[in-house]
């Protein structure tokens, strides 16, 4: 009888006796004696004695104690630890929602609900990349990679929203929406900043038409989801615009270049496509004095962005087909672009497309350009007319 006990308090003095940490052999358990800390009170969530060995002992009870529970926590974590972050995207995002977006509506507010838009539909997250590394690109023009990862993300959005835009569900209507937008942006920035340069290389009046009918698809997008669009904030701010439509009828007092246009327009064009040129032309201005005389409601570009998508598309088709006349209000189009070119996309496209226009015109048309020319530069004498462009 006595045999039992005594044999049970030998094996119990032979378990205290291996080796391992103090809280398994406090509490009899066997230790794998791992280190830092042994499996044991890893999974116990305590302070093993094998961590605090040669640590001061004022780090061992906070120090340890938080080391070994975010190691218990993410023990199961079987990613690559060596995976390095994406710092090139991180960059961007951080470009996007500290700048880039303040450049579309300078007047915006951190909008939580648009902000998670991007990580729940990944277009619109690879369009806002796309635009922001342009973006960069334009304040570190050393930096040719930004280019191409432009490019890279905005092909990765068109490859993503392509199935959403055919099937149009309410869920993606907003999205899309600010897809669209921020697309009709990235194709004026994208020529902008070819380093070969604008103008030389590509057509400014091909860029322009391509990044109109990717504007016309707001308008388009918003008749058909009215009812779904209606109430979010952001739409309202566009859709419900102050009245300034007194202004139209002062137009021809306020612009003398704007009667010369609907002149010149009269005496080259009939029918159809002279109501689609003055429509077009009576738009530019009016826009124009809507930004130059109440400057503190639109800061940014909205009107100029506006005007492509209120135009008619017998207006678009003779843009097209390079009619001169229409090419002739697009001239006083680069002037409306002229009062936004602050503003980093557009910087560039003003004089560029003067210079285009002015080197496909006979030269009979070239005067029709002076006002245009004189509003873009300022009234700048040392700048060549239109006229001195050709003959030199």
């Amino acid at each position: 009888m006595r045999g039992g006990p005594v044999g049970e308090r030998q094996r119990r003095t032979h378990k205290k006796s291996r080796g391992g940490c103090d809280q398994c052999k406090k509490r009899h358990y066997k230790c794998d004696e791992g280190k830092p800390s042994c499996g044991g009170c890893t999974k116990r969530k305590v302070e093993c004695s094998f961590s605090t060995v040669g640590s001061p002992a004022s780090d061992v009870s906070v120090n340890t104690r938080v080391f070994n529970a975010i190691s218990h926590n993410i023990a199961d974590h079987n990613g690559d630890p060596e995976q390095p972050l994406p710092m090139a995207d991180f960059e961007l995002l951080h470009q996007s929602i500290t700048s880039t977006a303040y450049t579309i509506t300078p007047e915006a507010k951190p909008n939580k609900e648009e902000s998670a838009m991007g990580l729940r539909f990944p277009y619109l997250m690879h369009s806002n990349l796309a635009l922001a590394a342009l973006h960069l690109y334009s304040e570190q023009p050393h930096r040719l990679e930004l280019l191409s990862r432009a490019a890279n993300h905005q092909h990765a959005a068109l490859a993503l929203v392509r199935p959403h835009i055919i099937e149009s569900s309410p869920e993606h209507s907003q999205p899309i929406l600010g897809f669209a937008a921020i697309t009709s942006i990235f194709a004026l920035a994208e020529p902008a900043y070819d380093p070969r340069g604008l103008g030389l290389v590509r057509d400014p009046v091909e860029e322009l038409l391509n990044s109109f009918h990717l504007g016309r698809g707001i308008k388009t997008i918003l008749t058909q989801k009215w009812e779904v669009l209606r109430e979010k904030e952001s739409i309202q701010k566009v859709a419900v615009l102050p009245d300034h439509t007194a202004l139209i009828a002062t137009l021809g007092e306020t612009y003398p270049a704007y009667s010369n246009l609907q002149d010149t327009i009269n005496q080259h064009c009939q029918g159809d496509e002279a109501s689609a040129c003055l429509q077009a032309a009576e738009r530019v201005f009016f826009y124009m004095a809507i930004m130059e005389t109440h400057p503190e409601e639109v800061p940014g570009p909205m009107y100029v962005q506006m005007w492509p998508i209120n135009v008619s598309s017998l207006f678009l088709d003779m843009l097209a087909d390079r009619h001169p006349i229409s090419l002739v209000v697009l001239a006083h189009y680069a002037a409306l672009m002229r009062l936004r070119s602050n503003t980093w996309w557009l910087q560039r496209w003003p004089s560029a497309l003067l210079q285009h226009v002015a080197a496909t015109l006979d030269v009979v048309l070239l005067p029709s350009l002076d006002w245009p020319r004189q509003k873009i530069f300022l009234l700048d004498q040392a700048l060549p007319s239109p006229v001195e462009m050709i003959n030199t």
